[in-house]
């Protein structure tokens, strides 16, 4: 019985490849692109994003509207996102969220999450990590630098990373010496570094807001360049740090994504203050922070803006330098 069986199995499957190949012979006849050939074609495309630079790749994403954009699509999203008067509907990332949803997430969310932050803080070179975040443009860069709604919506979010990471950003440098000394006894580290008086922070401020002013330009941001901002370390330093003030961390990428973005988009101020606050917590010897994340904090402040950390290079951007000295 299992023998008859096999037989009439194995009869079928001689009948099937007959007419497999006369289907073959018959597409054949005609002209036709065989099978085999396209999924050559499709394997191809398929490998090709693979073979695209980051940045290529996330333009392309950015090209196309997001569905249910409506005729805000025209404007891009960065500048949507962050518009305050722009309908919720049309705020929203390629996730479906808008600004203030992000800003109200506890802590511990945003610890979890890792494709919030690529859109809360862009860059022109955009992420390998997510591919449907929103690079910046210059048409973006001017319209921040220009609008002092979407830089004040940029500064809330820095200010709420900066509370995630057990930062408080102020105007006022009379709470230095208050939080910053009160983190260094709840650190217990012997022999610890005094903390920099208020002066001493004071008078770098001051000359980084003055390198500021000089390049001022008519693309510029129109607030006061004598507005200064400092970082401080906030009661709940102490619980906050311990997530990411170790020797490395992922929280230490987001960190030179942040600076970079709040250079470009025109919160330099911001920016020079953070970067301080981060050199006093790499010299505290009750803190090992890596030589390399600091390497990359230092080189996404001084570098010139069309230069990433990373040394790649963005074409548009350096043009636009190269504009204002003129």
């Amino acid at each position: 019985m299992d023998r008859a069986l096999d037989r009439q199995e194995q009869e079928k499957v001689r009948t099937a490849r007959a007419n497999f190949f006369r289907i073959l012979k018959r597409k054949g006849s005609t002209g036709q692109t065989t099978q085999p050939e396209k999924k050559t074609s499709t394997s191809t495309s398929t490998a090709q994003p693979y073979s695209v630079s980051p940045d290529k790749r996330i333009k392309l994403h950015t090209m196309s509207p997001s569905k249910g954009s409506g005729s805000g699509s025209n404007i891009p999203l960065i500048i949507r996102f962050y518009d305050p008067n722009t309908p919720p509907d049309q705020a929203r990332d390629p996730h479906h969220r808008t600004l203030d949803e992000i800003l109200s997430w506890n802590d511990a969310r945003l610890e979890s999450c890792h494709n919030y932050i690529q859109m809360l803080f862009p860059l022109p070179e955009g992420s390998p990590y997510n591919w449907d975040a929103p690079v910046i443009t210059r048409q973006v860069m001017l319209a921040f630098r220009s609008r002092v709604e979407l830089r004040d919506r940029l500064r809330e979010s820095f200010d709420r990373m900066l509370g995630f990471y057990g930062f408080t950003l102020t105007t006022r440098s009379g709470e230095y010496e208050i939080e910053e000394v009160e983190g260094a006894k709840e650190s217990g580290a012997e022999g610890a570094k005094a903390p920099r008086s208020p002066q001493e922070t004071g008078s770098e401020q001051s000359a980084q807001a003055a390198n500021a002013a000089n390049q001022t330009s008519a693309d510029e941001p129109h607030h006061s360049p004598l507005t200064r901002y400092y970082v401080y370390r906030a009661p709940h330093w102490q619980k906050s740090s311990r997530n990411w003030a170790v020797r490395f961390d992922h929280n230490h990428l987001r960190i030179t994504r942040i600076m970079r973005c709040l250079r470009i988009l025109g919160l330099q101020a911001e920016c020079d203050a953070f970067f301080t606050a981060l050199k006093r917590v790499y010299d505290d010897p009750a803190i090992e922070i890596s030589e390399r994340s600091m390497m990359y904090w230092h080189r996404a402040v001084s570098q010139p803006l069309y230069i990433a950390p990373d040394d790649d290079r963005c074409g548009w951007l350096k043009q636009w330098e190269e504009e204002q000295q003129e």
